[in-house]
């Protein structure tokens, strides 16, 4: 097996994309907080296309034979000066195709958005996963992450 990790480009978003829907309709049907817009895959696209021109967020995909097979997204936060770790690496999305899950494409695809993340001087790495996904919980943990906060919601 001959996966490539490389930097992802505009032209690789509508298949992202198909990688992201199912990410996130998975996420709609374990937590009924998470509704999608109607047309939310193509708000997705458009959302990446300016963040892609505005050098906001990079992501990495993981392809074999020319098909994309999973991808991560990070983006870089700067964090107030009253904290001494000032520098974040937001991991905001990772999706690896079912099929090809437990591989270790996943853990490619984070190493190599962790490289990405040290080498412009970021201290901190961070990302949000549902509790409710028993699997991204566990596999975050094996990848060394710790939960440090809860966040809470309220529907007004």
């Amino acid at each position: 097996m001959s996966i490539d990790i490389r930097e992802a480009e505009e032209r690789d978003l509508l298949n992202m994309s198909v990688l992201w829907s199912d990410l996130a309709e998975m996420h709609q049907e374990i937590m009924k907080e998470y509704t999608l817009a109607d047309n939310a895959r193509q708000e997705w696209i458009k959302f990446m296309e300016e963040s892609m021109e505005k050098n906001n967020i990079i992501s990495f995909v993981a392809e074999e034979k020319g098909e994309i097979i999973g991808f991560i997204s990070v983006s870089l936060r700067r964090r107030a000066r009253i904290f001494k770790l000032k520098n974040i690496g937001a991991i905001m999305d990772l999706t690896v195709k079912k099929e090809r899950r437990h591989e270790g494409i996943g853990r490619s695809l984070v190493l190599r958005a962790e490289s990405w993340i040290r080498e412009r001087g970021f201290d901190l790495a961070v990302l949000t996963v549902a509790p409710e996904n028993e699997g991204a919980m566990k596999f975050w943990n094996k990848m060394g992450y710790k939960t440090y906060l809860h966040k809470k919601l309220k529907k007004l």
